[in-house]
């Protein structure tokens, strides 16, 4: 609606998070709903912590409804620490919605009912696919490339460079606090783009380096990639948490 609130680290006039929430409830006629997207960020702010408000509305604000949303659950679930009794939320009830991608099978009706609606006649559903999973995102933005070119493999091709450009960026983006790492982070995601066990992603660092490589640092930089949705682990190997990662990495 054209409103926007800023939050300033000067002292006058200074507008409190744990203000706005008591105001959307006295606002509220019967009941808001304040969502906070990629809540897991907030762990890297400093000087200020969001728990105890969020703690404050849960008992005391009837009216507001909070939704935290976040594409790394792990990390998310790490920082608002629900199961830590010297944590504000502990023992807050809650609801947790975990959407995963699609299966094969809901991925082709998807896709099927899409080109539908759009009077397509598309029969490589399948295809699409296994070259993309089944993030509904990129799905939906390899059909829109198909409905302007009318054509799989450029369409393919564009979708596929531009989700590669995209997760890069965002690797780099969860990069921005572990610099001195970087390059390892970046061989521990090559060396599991078809997956890969702790012995052997140990022995590529190894290789790259020629040193030594503790298995705490290696703890470490696979806790990070698991929380942060990066990586998953199937049994007892590490892999892309969605087939476009490990694509992006195979390069």
């Amino acid at each position: 609606m054209d409103n926007e609130i800023y939050f300033g680290w000067g002292k006058e006039n200074r507008v409190s998070f744990s203000s706005i929430v008591d105001s959307l409830n006295d606002w509220a006629e019967d009941k808001v709903i304040l969502v906070l997207d990629e809540a897991q960020e907030l762990h890297k702010t400093r000087g200020f912590n969001i728990l105890p408000t969020l703690a404050y509305a849960f008992d005391n604000l009837r009216k507001v409804k909070i939704i935290l949303s976040g594409s790394e659950m792990g990390l998310l679930l790490k920082f608002l620490k629900l199961e830590d009794s010297e944590s504000p939320l502990f023992g807050r009830a809650f609801s947790r919605v975990e959407l995963k991608p699609f299966t094969k099978e809901d991925a082709v009706e998807f896709l099927r009912r899409g080109f539908n609606e759009l009077k397509i006649n598309f029969s490589d559903c399948e295809k699409v696919y296994n070259e993309l999973g089944g993030i509904p995102g990129w799905l939906t933005y390899f059909g829109f490339r198909y409905y302007e070119i009318r054509e799989f493999d450029k369409a393919m091709n564009e979708t596929l460079a531009y989700a590669k450009k995209l997760i890069i960026n965002e690797f780099e983006h969860f990069l921005l606090d572990k610099m001195i790492a970087k390059e390892r982070y970046y061989t521990i995601m090559r060396s599991t783009v078809d997956c890969n066990n702790w012995s052997g992603i140990k022995n590529e660092l190894e290789a790259k380096e020629g040193i030594k490589i503790s298995d705490s640092e290696l703890s470490n930089y696979l806790n990070h990639l698991l929380d942060s949705s990066w990586l998953t682990k199937v049994d007892d190997k590490y892999c892309p948490s969605e087939p476009l990662i490990g694509k992006a990495f195979k390069q």
